[in-house]
């Protein structure tokens, strides 16, 4: 079974497969605009509108985290030009520092919570990354 869906403008297509010998479906997740997997697993649920469901939450996790990731990046070049953005991610949240000519005084940390959050617009909290920014960014060695 093959579904087509958007997800933060990105259209997938999510294959099921299944039942396999323990019973359970397999959900394949590929970015057609890309022309690529967007994991390198399956995602696997005892029914296959488990899979499905669970394959959505899966990309809207990962899709989200690389809005997030892109907005950041977009801001820092925009607020501090020339600087260096290093993407940070641990169990907890999503963060950015930035080296080069610029540094934050205080790293940006988002929550992962905030970003599984279903309704989670990267849009909306792109004016909290600005605020951070333009409060603790500061010529380095300054």
């Amino acid at each position: 079974m093959d579904d087509e869906v958007e997800v933060f403008g990105r259209r997938l297509r999510l294959r099921i497969e299944g039942p396999d010998a323990d019973r359970r479906f397999s959900a394949f997740i590929d970015d057609l605009g890309r022309d690529r997997p967007l994991t390198r697993n399956p995602v696997r649920g005892r029914s296959a509108a488990d899979a499905r469901d669970r394959a959505l939450e899966v990309a809207h996790n990962l899709l989200g985290i690389e809005r997030l990731q892109e907005l950041i990046v977009l801001l820092a070049g925009e607020l501090a030009p020339g600087a260096y953005v290093e993407l940070t991610e641990d169990a907890r949240a999503i963060g950015a520092d930035l080296s080069g000519p610029w540094e934050l005084a205080q790293p940006l940390s988002i929550e992962r919570d905030d970003i599984y959050d279903p309704d989670f617009d990267p849009h909306a909290v792109e004016e909290q990354i600005r605020l951070h920014f333009v409060t603790h960014l500061r010529r380095a060695g300054g």
